[in-house]
């Protein structure tokens, strides 16, 4: 799957997503959502994070959830890249 950025990302006050858009259409989280952190793969920057950038050039937060939509209910695991604060689709099915 290709990634695809996610646009109109609403948060509760914890910074969890509450609805989003996703292929045109609005997304309602309807799952309590699971935050986890990942590793990027901290060689492929390395030569471009400015020293004491910080743990958000190497951490990902990540969350998995249920949400959905008038026509369907889908799992999504979206990927938060800081200090960017840009929303993707890791995964959805």
């Amino acid at each position: 799957m290709q990634t695809e950025i996610l646009d109109g990302v609403l948060l509760d006050t914890e910074g969890a997503p509450l609805s989003f858009q996703y292929a045109g259409k609005s997304y309602l989280v309807c799952s309590k959502p699971v935050r986890w952190y990942s590793r990027k793969l901290w060689w492929e920057i390395a030569q471009s994070a400015a020293r004491g950038s910080g743990q958000a050039l190497l951490e990902i937060e990540m969350w998995r959830l249920w949400a959905t939509n008038n026509d369907s209910r889908l799992f999504f695991e979206l990927r938060h890249q800081l200090p960017e604060d840009v929303w993707e689709i890791a995964e959805v099915a």
